[in-house]
C-alpha cells in the first residue's frame, strides 16, 4: 500500500480528534477490527523475522515528520488503521513507534 496525500490527510484528520498520547498507522497483511489488539510484532533483521516478539505493535507516528506521502517505497499488506495507545516507544526505523496497549480506532482500508 503506498501513503497517498489522500490517506495522510484522511489519518491527520482523524488523529486530531483523538485522546491518546501516541497515535500510529499501520499496514498489514491481515484485516484489522476495531478495538483491542493482541497482536504483538516482530524483531526483523536484515529482512528476517527473528521470531523474537515486541512489546507492542509497529506504526508509522502520525505526528512523526516521516508521517508524509511516499513516492518511493510502499508498505506491505493491503489493511491499513489508525492504531493508538498510552504506552509506546520508539522503533528502529524513522518515524515507528512500537504502541504497547495499542487499540484500532478506525480502519482505513
Amino acid at each position: 500500500m503506498k501513503l497517498t496525500a489522500e490517506i495522510v490527510e484522511r489519518v491527520k484528520g482523524i488523529a486530531n480528534g483523538l485522546d491518546y498520547d501516541y497515535i500510529g498507522f499501520r499496514v498489514q497483511e491481515v484485516p484489522f477490527s476495531r478495538g483491542e489488539m493482541n497482536h504483538r510484532s516482530h524483531v526483523w533483521d536484515d529482512g528476517n523475522d527473528t521470531g523474537e516478539e515486541l512489546d507492542g505493535v509497529c506504526a508509522l507516528d502520525v505526528r512523526s515528520m516521516f508521517f508524509r506521502p511516499s513516492r518511493y517505497g510502499e508498505y506491505i499488506g493491503d489493511y491499513a488503521a489508525i492504531v493508538a495507545g498510552n504506552y509506546a516507544e520508539y522503533g528502529v526505523d524513522a518515524g515507528e513507534i512500537v504502541i504497547s496497549d495499542p487499540v484500532v480506532v478506525e480502519v482505513i482500508a
